[in-house]
């Protein structure tokens, strides 16, 4: 898929997510605070900000296609990663805040959640978030998108917060008018507590590869190293006598520096003959990505460390 008509498809599934979820947002809000279930309310802001975020990621998917300036003159990549990284973060910032708030309500004595409401709306919401789940994530596989990717773990996460929910009140209402009734209070903020956890590690992955794409880390995946494989093909190939291969990725862009150390008897060669090889070398590592590629030619040591 070209990169023109898979940042079209991005927008797209992007807007389809911000719609539905101001739709599961408004619902959840609303029984969140007619049965008084602070894991509901955090069903809803977890979804309200999922929309925030995705309004972030379709501006950001709409600047970073616009051409190099002179203010950006290696390109708009690094937003992508920046993008990202922000949303995990809110993320990360509302697992901790809804986390801390429900030990809080442990250690005043829990609190009550009424069933009659919450118990349509909770199957309700496991069944669409768990459906759009799927389809968000079997979209995001087919175009290899980060942003598209984003949003189908918000709505697994929401399908497993719904689920978790559902799990602790339907064992409150089991538990009612039993030796063990004194434990309901006690069990929607454990459940709150217990999903916190639970989602933290998603964002958290996700926050630290980001960072480390911002930080430009070497990305030590497979396109690194069939760039390293192939160089020093073309290094054994050619007879030259050494390589470095630099590779950085921010967002689904690669940032690619090859040189290549000649001996003095390769001194005269022609650029002509030079660019064939940069031609094949490119031919060999290109592939479903974008890539700013510089490839040099030194006979001096010193100019490739």
């Amino acid at each position: 898929m070209n990169p023109r008509k898979k940042r079209i498809e991005e927008r797209k599934l992007i807007k389809q997510s911000i719609w539905l979820g101001s739709v599961f947002t408004v619902w959840a809000i609303i029984i969140g605070i007619v049965v008084d279930s602070k894991a509901i309310i955090f069903d809803a802001l977890f979804s309200m900000i999922g929309i925030s975020l995705s309004g972030v990621s379709l501006f950001v998917n709409n600047f970073i296609r616009k051409p190099d300036d002179d203010n950006l003159p290696f390109g708009r990549s690094q937003f992508e990663p920046f993008a990202i990284t922000v949303q995990t973060s809110v993320i990360i910032f509302l697992c901790l805040y809804s986390l801390t708030t429900s030990v809080i309500d442990l250690i005043n004595g829990g609190k009550i959640v009424e069933m009659d409401l919450a118990l349509p709306y909770l199957i309700f919401s496991i069944v669409g978030c768990f459906i759009l789940w799927l389809y968000f994530k079997s979209n995001a596989a087919k175009l290899g998108s980060e942003y598209v990717r984003i949003e189908s773990t918000e709505w697994q996460l929401d399908a497993f917060l719904s689920f978790g929910v559902l799990a602790g009140l339907s064992l409150a209402f089991f538990i009612t008018k039993t030796k063990y009734e004194y434990l309901v209070p006690y069990i929607d903020p454990t459940m709150v507590v217990i999903i916190s956890l639970l989602f933290l590690r998603i964002p958290a992955q996700t926050f630290k590869k980001n960072i480390r794409e911002l930080l430009q880390f070497a990305p030590d995946d497979e396109v690194e190293d069939l760039m390293h494989t192939n160089v020093d093909e073309i290094t054994a190939q050619y007879g030259f006598l050494e390589s470095v291969v630099r590779v950085a990725k921010t967002g689904s862009s690669y940032t690619v520096e090859i040189d290549f150390l000649l001996p003095k008897s390769m001194s005269e060669m022609k650029v002509a003959e030079l660019d064939r090889i940069r031609q094949e070398v490119y031919e060999r590592i290109k592939g479903n990505y974008t890539m700013w590629l510089t490839i040099s030619f030194t006979t001096e040591r010193k100019w490739i460390i």
